[in-house]
């Protein structure tokens, strides 16, 4: 049976109406938006409490193990600096106190040492807590914004119709300057011809 073309009707207000038409809600757009923003703000948050939690919630849980193992090493290095830090600040203690019995108390490897190369030391390894407390913060909050930058990401165009192209660098004797440039193309979509509804 042959299809019919859709037939204009009026309303009961007189106004034409068509029935191949898909009316949109004026707010959709806001709509989607609000979902994606609460969909990246709790995965912000998930981060933000867990390491790796939001990477999970974006369905990319192979970037947990990288996460910890950048998180491991930064406390170690806390851990080991903070030791080192401590058994210096008190070997310059013995040293530059008055008690001299107490000199045996001082680490081995620390005897040898003069007592301004032990201060030297000991302000150097103060040093290197504070560097590995920021390291670890760092990684921590790159952690959060890799999972933020990723859920709002996740509702954007990224098919195959989006391009990025960069040109071979060539030289112009004409100015005597290499030319080297950045190519976006965005193709737009095949159009379709959407089949009549049967009637």
């Amino acid at each position: 049976m042959a299809q019919q073309p859709a037939v204009a009707s009026k309303d009961k207000k007189g106004k034409s109406t068509d029935s191949t038409k898909i009316y949109v809600p004026k707010d959709s757009v806001g709509i989607a938006d609000s979902i994606r923003f609460a969909r990246t703000r709790r995965v912000t948050r998930h981060s933000a409490i867990v390491p790796g939690w939001g990477q999970v919630d974006n369905k990319q849980a192979w970037k947990v193990p990288f996460i910890y193992a950048g998180l491991g090493v930064t406390a170690y290095l806390f851990f080991d600096n903070k030791k080192v830090y401590n058994e210096l600040k008190q070997a310059y203690i013995y040293r530059t106190d008055t008690i001299t019995d107490n000199d045996d108390d001082i680490p081995e490897k620390y005897q040898p040492l003069s007592d301004n190369s032990i201060r030297f030391y000991r302000d150097e390894y103060r040093k290197n807590v504070d560097y590995s407390v920021l390291a670890f913060m760092i990684m921590w909050g790159l952690n959060v914004v890799d999972a933020t930058v990723f859920a709002h990401l996740r509702g954007f165009d990224v098919s195959d119709q989006i391009s990025l192209r960069l040109n071979t660098p060539s030289y112009n004797p004409a100015n005597g300057q290499s030319n080297m440039g950045v190519t976006l193309n965005l193709k737009p979509p095949p159009k379709t011809l959407k089949p009549l509804p049967a009637r």
